[in-house]
């Protein structure tokens, strides 16, 4: 279980400052009139909170990891783990692809 949070816990890490990063990128984008959008990913994607930031959806995702160290069994924790991992992994994904584009 250990390894599993610890890598969790890595990924969270490097996405840290790409977050910052993005969400300083869009605040320059919205000073130009541009970025006006509700939010980043759409309503039926992972995550239950809505932003038009990054970092509101990487704070979700630390605290669901938080809870599931805590709770110290995986085993029963199994579909809230899957979750934390395809967050994460949407992340990843939309964030290398927003560098790209901007």
């Amino acid at each position: 279980m250990e390894n599993i949070i610890s890598s969790l816990e890595e990924n969270l890490k490097s996405l840290y400052r790409k977050a910052v990063d993005a969400d300083i990128r869009i605040n320059d984008l919205k000073k130009q009139g541009h970025g006006k959008f509700g939010h980043i990913f759409k309503q039926e994607d992972l995550f239950s909170i809505k932003a038009n930031k990054f970092m509101p959806y990487l704070e979700e995702t630390a605290a669901k990891i938080l809870h599931l160290k805590e709770s110290g069994d995986l085993t029963s924790h199994q579909d809230e783990l899957e979750t934390v991992v395809k967050q994460l992994h949407l992340l990843h994904k939309t964030l290398a692809e927003f560098k790209a584009v901007v």
